[in-house]
């Protein structure tokens, strides 16, 4: 099976040259483990679920409409030059007239256009996710979903439904558990599920996909014993202190033991998921994506475009672990209105919930024995030899050479950094990039950037040092974020970082009065892909477990919103075409049940999509 389908290798712990240059850190190569469990195989339910979406999700089969006239709505613009209006008029694609004038707009539609009584509704831009995994999570939506069980006793049972229904030797896969909210927060081990899963293989990856339980019946295929096989570097089967058996629990490298003995999903499968990720995606108003995906599946992309059924407009970004032999690939790539490779992605570092962020400073909970450590250095640090190869070093060549291939063939670096030295050091690379330090001629002189729409970004940028917060405008740098983590890991960051270090996490408010540019999204399948629970996050501060975390830093409903309409398209250079509802630009926009304005701000995540159209033909509810 190919590495792509994992969306992750193994990573490699390295103390002495660490600890020698960065206190506390340790370092991991750059390979996609978050991620790895939802490239694997859809189980035999999955051909029914699918089949059901696409009888109840026929997208359309072509990407041009007549003209559309929609009259007596509440329209939110986003064009500050004409932030509301009553009417729009859709021809070929894009808005010819957004404006007051009922009259006017039926003129100008003509006479065999279509009419639309919107009834008051409000009508927004056309949301943008900035930051998912496509087809992963729509591979995640036909397995088991474990994020909101309350308790042990619940997990279990789902998992034992689950059991029921699954064929004597397939595989049990999804997950997304995390037990930070239950009334008792102990980590989950194989004894919980064997009884209720004797027949099948388990695999059920962490919220974050920086761990995952298996059952014994996996284990014994991977060969996992008390025994052996030593842990990989990078990762660690967690065993029983006193009898070394494995517990179940895997983390990191160490999920690959057992996920590499499950089949890859065919193209097939593959397919589906894209249709339910967009079927998904569509009803909770999202008209495009940034999809943080390997080079295989633009393929697919491709397939859906080209058969015009695409309903998204996608924006790639290639998730590969050396950018540069994939260059030449993504430049020969033909790019469409609807499929367009916008940049390249690696990682920086971890998580916050499984202290692998890299932070400036230790954890302030780290447990006995490990007081200084402050999180992991990824691959992309190290110093890249002349022949290519990576040492130990941490001097930032690799990442140099990278981000110079990336930038000099016009493409956006795209760099998972959530500790706030690790969002640091990316800036540091990018400072470095824009003042011309480097080129791919070695020499210094300002890279030659082939696209004018090239937008250096940095992924999650969840927390800051404060002194950084004004460097992402002065630089020009993307912080591509996702509000609804911050309901989440505000459960417990006071925790990790403490209170003083918290206030300038998730700090929407401080990078925003500095002047950034600031794009939202949700990192899906992590979590759910509706924007407007996300809203909510960024208006309210309110966490997963009902507190408020870090109110000084919430925004407004019309800043949020924008930080998913144009500050998303900003984000992939679209910010002429995308975004707005605004003469010129693509006719994307959604009809709401609710007004998002004057709704109360704890309902937010309650509103709920009418209508979602994608270059004026509706894509939600399907035709």
């Amino acid at each position: 099976m190919g590495r792509h389908r994992f969306l992750s290798a193994v990573f490699e712990l390295s103390f002495p040259t660490i600890l020698a240059r960065h206190p506390g850190a340790y370092t991991i190569p750059s390979k996609h483990m978050s991620h790895q469990l939802n490239r694997l195989p859809l189980v035999s339910f999955a051909a029914v679920l699918f089949a059901g979406c696409s009888q109840t999700h026929n997208p359309t089969t072509h990407y041009s409409t007549g003209p559309l006239v929609i009259t007596k709505a509440r329209i939110w613009t986003g064009d500050d030059a004409n932030p509301e209006a009553t009417c729009l008029v859709i021809k070929d694609g894009a808005f010819t007239y957004v404006g007051n004038d009922q009259s006017e707009a039926t003129r100008l539609a003509g006479a065999n256009a279509i009419h639309h009584d919107a009834n008051s509704a409000r009508i927004i831009p056309g949301m943008i996710d900035s930051h998912l995994h496509l087809i992963s999570g729509g591979l995640q939506l036909s397995r088991i979903q474990l994020r909101d069980v309350p308790n042990r006793d619940a997990f279990v049972a789902a998992i034992a439904e689950r059991a029921k229904k699954t064929p004597k030797g397939e595989w049990i896969l999804g997950g997304r558990w995390s037990t930070e909210s239950w009334p008792d927060p102990a980590q989950p081990c194989k004894e919980w599920i064997d009884a209720v899963t004797p027949n099948n293989p388990v695999l059920l990856s962490r919220m974050d996909g920086h761990g995952a339980l298996a059952n014994s019946v996996a284990l014994k295929l991977a060969g996992i014993t008390r025994d052996g096989p030593p842990d990989p570097p990078g990762g660690a089967v967690e065993r029983d202190a006193v009898t070394r058996v494995p517990t179940g629990l895997l983390k990191e490298a160490a999920i690959r033991l057992v996920a590499q003995h499950i089949p890859p999903a065919s193209d097939r499968e593959m397919d589906a998921a894209l249709r339910a990720a967009m079927h998904e995606a569509n009803r909770h108003g999202l008209t495009g994506v940034h999809t943080m995906s390997p080079w295989t599946d633009v393929a697919m992309l491709d397939r859906a475009d080209q058969s015009g059924t695409l309903t998204l407009r996608t924006r790639v970004f290639v998730m590969e672990d050396d950018w540069r032999p994939f260059i030449n690939k993504v430049k020969s790539h033909t790019d469409t209105e609807r499929v367009r490779i916008r940049g390249f992605k690696q990682f920086m570092d971890g998580s916050l919930g499984s202290r692998t962020a890299y932070m400036a400073a230790a954890f302030t909970d780290n447990p006995p024995g490990q007081t200084r450590c402050c999180g992991l250095l990824r691959e992309l640090m190290r110093r890249e030899q002349p022949s290519g190869e990576i040492s130990e070093n941490l001097d930032g060549s690799h990442f140099d050479a990278l981000c110079t291939a990336a930038c000099n063939a016009g493409y956006s670096p795209a760099v998972h950094s959530i500790g706030d030295q690790a969002i640091h050091l990316v800036l540091d690379e990018y400072e470095r990039v824009l003042r011309g330090s480097i080129s791919d001629t070695g020499k210094t002189g300002k890279p030659k950037f082939a696209d004018p729409g090239w937008r250096p970004r940095v992924e999650h940028a969840q927390h800051l040092q404060p002194d950084d917060i004004p460097r992402f405008a002065k630089i020009g740098v993307v912080a591509s974020m996702q509000p609804f983590h911050k309901a989440d890991d505000g459960r417990y960051a006071e925790t990790a970082i403490g209170p003083e270090r918290c206030k300038t996490s998730y700090a929407f408010r401080s990078l925003l009065d500095a002047g950034a540019h600031v794009a939202f999204g949700s990192d899906w399948p992590v979590v759910t892909l509706n924007p407007f629970t996300g809203i909510h996050s960024a208006v309210t501060g309110r966490t997963l477990d009902g507190k408020t975390f870090v109110p000084e830093q919430n925004i407004t409903v019309a800043e949020a919103i924008t930080c998913y309409t144009s500050g998303a398209a900003y984000a992939a250079g679209d910010e002429g075409t995308l975004g707005k509802v605004k003469v010129g630009f693509a006719a994307d926009f959604v009809i709401l049940n609710q007004d998002p304005f004057t709704i109360p701000v704890n309902d937010l995540d309650k509103i709920t999509v009418r209508e979602t159209y994608v270059g004026g033909v509706r894509v939600w509810p399907s035709r």
